[in-house]
């Protein structure tokens, strides 16, 4: 298989819509029009008001990024490092689906998958600092954008224990800090990119309510 072809194909595999399907099979409704509209674990629940039904979107996400990225780094026969580009391409097809005219959710699922398969101390890490920024933020948009933000810095602070975790086929090479930097940015700037609509939704909605405030 080409590498070409292989990103194409990856791209599909992250296209595929489970929230959409599941919320259209199981209750007919079109989850892109309730809830927040994000084609999403959270936003599921939040229609469905079903546990069960957010944890298979969930899973089912986070395992359409992670069983690519390991077939690709470990089976593949290509460089495991040129893998960039089908795990960018990976998310952006969850985020991007060609089958929603474009649209989908915000990636976080799908992302870990793609770094559970590359470093899974990267989904720790990453879910520590999601943990701490949102106890002190009290908004989830907010402490997801700053632990996307954040994350690839750690990765340079804590390279001496984060390295331990790398995947065997990538681990040990003389530019390894460099590959997980950039492939942790990219990934990265990807879910930061959907979540830019619902940041800027909150600071509309918080600029209206001070007004208010100051006018009464």
């Amino acid at each position: 298989m080409s590498y070409i072809l292989i990103c194409a194909v990856f791209y599909l595999i992250g296209s595929f819509p489970t929230a959409y399907i599941l919320v259209k099979l199981k209750y007919g409704k079109n989850i892109s029009q309730e809830g927040s509209g994000n084609i999403g674990a959270r936003n599921t629940f939040d229609v469905t008001h079903s546990k069960i039904d957010g944890i298979i979107v969930l899973l089912t996400d986070l395992l359409k990024g992670f069983l690519p990225v390991l077939w690709f780094v470990n089976y593949s026969g290509f460089d495991p490092e040129l893998i960039l580009i089908p795990a960018l391409l990976l998310l952006a097809g969850h985020n991007f689906s060609v089958w929603l005219k474009f649209r989908g959710g915000r990636g976080l699922a799908t992302g870990a998958g793609i770094f559970l398969a590359v470093n899974f101390s990267v989904v720790i890490i990453w879910l520590v600092l999601y943990f701490v920024l949102s106890k002190l933020s009290k908004n989830i948009h907010i402490a997801s954008a700053a632990a996307l933000i954040i994350l690839p810095m750690t990765l340079i602070l804590m390279q001496g224990l984060v390295f331990r975790f790398t995947n065997p086929a990538l681990r040990n090479s003389e530019g390894e800090l460099t590959f997980l930097f950039s492939f942790c940015s990219s990934v990265c700037l990807i879910i930061l990119f959907r979540h830019t609509e619902p940041l800027l939704a909150y600071f509309k909605n918080k600029k209206s309510n001070n007004n208010n405030i100051h006018k009464s």
